[in-house]
């Protein structure tokens, strides 16, 4: 091979090795800088108002209740709360607004499914499916023993699955605010088991302040949470949840 020969093939091999080598670091630079973009990206991304877009709190009375004269209750909201925003659920609002403006937030009483919960028709609840977070806060209309003869636990665990038949949302049980043999525990043992938050409120009714005795004529209204025990219930759920809403403080 003549001279001139093996020097273009030297030339030819060297260019080859260069532009191999050039590439190379081309897409070594393009995947860096990929990389970099999406750590910025995460970084500057809201943590938690994009995640929680829909809240649904479900309960009984004590969540809301509509007027109703012969009892001497006027209200159309948390029964024997002194006002809207003094009820739990209106506290929570507040709080969870201050944190995620642009959350939107829906409440029903289901009293009909404690008193009835073997029977009662899920389908009620389908406008209320696969919420973003799911507070249930119910136990007080749940007679103890037909919870304890008719597994309980069972219908209660069949009301969050058709909720949340995805298993995408942030659950969160609140067991009774008046004293129940078996439920209560049910309830707790329930949040356990499936590892979701738990809120014991069934030690605020001990505290008579905690009720709204002596504002009331009607027993039955009065035994309700006053505006304090509101308080109480509201603080103890958002202890709960306020994480998930970037906040660190009541």
């Amino acid at each position: 091979m003549s001279a001139i020969k093996r020097i273009t093939e030297i030339m030819k091999i060297r260019i080859f090795l260069f532009n191999f080598l050039l590439n190379t670091l081309l897409v070594i630079s393009i995947v860096f800088s990929s990389f970099g973009c999406k750590g910025e990206g995460d970084e500057n991304e809201p943590q938690n108002e994009n995640k929680i877009k829909t809240v649904l709190i479900l309960g009984n009375s004590i969540v809301c209740h509509s007027p109703k004269p012969d009892i001497g209750w006027y209200g159309d909201w948390g029964m024997a709360a002194s006002a809207e925003d003094s009820d739990f659920v209106h506290l929570l609002i507040r709080d969870i607004h201050q944190n995620a403006p642009s959350a939107d937030i829906k409440y029903k009483n289901i009293a009909d499914f404690e008193r009835n919960f073997d029977t009662y028709s899920l389908s009620n609840l389908d406008s209320l499916r696969n919420p973003d977070m799911l507070i249930l806060k119910i136990s007080e209309n749940v007679n103890d023993e037909k919870a304890l003869n008719d597994d309980f636990s069972f219908y209660y665990g069949r009301l969050v699955d058709y909720l949340d038949p995805y298993q995408k949302s942030i659950k969160i049980m609140v067991d009774g605010f008046w004293g129940k043999k078996y439920v209560n525990k049910m309830i707790e043992d329930y949040a356990l088991e499936k590892k979701y938050p738990f809120a014991s409120i069934d030690d605020l009714s001990l505290d008579s302040t905690n009720k709204a005795i002596g504002l009331f004529e009607n027993a039955g209204v009065a035994a309700h949470p006053s505006d304090k025990g509101m308080r109480m219930i509201e603080q103890r759920i958002w202890e709960k949840i306020k994480s998930h809403f970037g906040s660190n403080e009541h």
